[in-house]
């Protein structure tokens, strides 16, 4: 077999390095940084001697290399950032529950990101990870980078419109699915929202304030409790569309 050029290896590792940088449980600021050099660096020496060698990269060239591994690094960043956004959506799902539950003054530091979120959302990440870990979408992403390689050989890359549009459509989702996975609680607690209300209205005496705390956070405890199918099924149906979609985006990115 024979060896890969220095060129070639370059860009390879520039994709791969991306996409420990961003992908999940592999880009987790618990995992060490050397840790995760070295596996960009394994993976690279196994990739690079199966990959077509670089094309439209000339070796003298310092600005054309400088701006290939830039597509390169980019395009392992979006691959990884693609299963990122289905985290981000869930947790500002739970984000918005956990407020409207109360939980508001009750911040955790998350680990990830640094930001302070409320217990909930810190609940949806766990259960993501572990939906995450369980359906194997960590081999799903080092299978896109395979096929990635396939699509768009190294240095074959060019920031076009479609590419550009995939990553836009992609970060839309965000919202949408957070909005659904806290659906069932926002529903639920303005049902017991609009019950106090009447209560209120009708029996002056009952004190709606010292009521309607515990009462938002059981209902809402409960219908996280309820909901679990209904947020396993939208969290595992979003992460079966992500080999399509990170198809997609890597043939926006490629040339032609």
């Amino acid at each position: 077999m024979p060896l890969p050029s220095l060129t070639t290896f370059c860009l390879v590792l520039a994709r791969i390095a991306g996409l420990v940088l961003a992908a999940p449980v592999l880009g987790h600021l618990l995992v060490p940084v050397r840790v995760r050099v070295a596996l960009a660096v394994v993976f690279s020496a196994a990739l690079a001697p199966v990959v077509p060698p670089a094309t439209g990269v000339a070796d003298d060239s310092l600005v054309s290399l400088a701006g290939a591994l830039a597509l390169e690094s980019a395009l392992g960043v979006l691959l990884g950032l693609a299963a990122q956004l289905v985290f981000a959506g869930v947790q500002l799902g739970g984000q918005i529950a956990g407020i409207q539950m109360g939980f508001g003054v009750v911040n955790l530091i998350d680990p990830q990101s640094h930001a302070q979120v409320t217990i909930v959302a810190e609940w949806e990440q766990l259960v993501t990870l572990l939906i995450f870990l369980v359906l194997d979408v960590h081999h799903l992403l080092i299978g896109a980078l395979l096929e990635s390689f396939r699509a768009a050989p190294a240095g074959g890359l060019a920031a076009t419109d479609m590419g550009l549009r995939g990553v836009v459509v992609l970060a839309g989702g965000l919202f949408a699915l957070g909005a659904r996975i806290a659906a069932p609680v926002m529903i639920a607690l303005l049902l017991s929202n609009a019950t106090l209300g009447l209560l209120a209205r009708t029996v002056p005496q009952l004190n709606v304030f010292v009521v309607g705390f515990p009462l938002n956070v059981g209902v809402g405890l409960t219908m996280l409790g309820v909901s679990l199918p209904f947020t396993y099924r939208l969290v595992a149906a979003r992460f079966a569309e992500l080999g399509p979609t990170l198809g997609a985006l890597v043939r926006g990115l490629a040339h032609g």
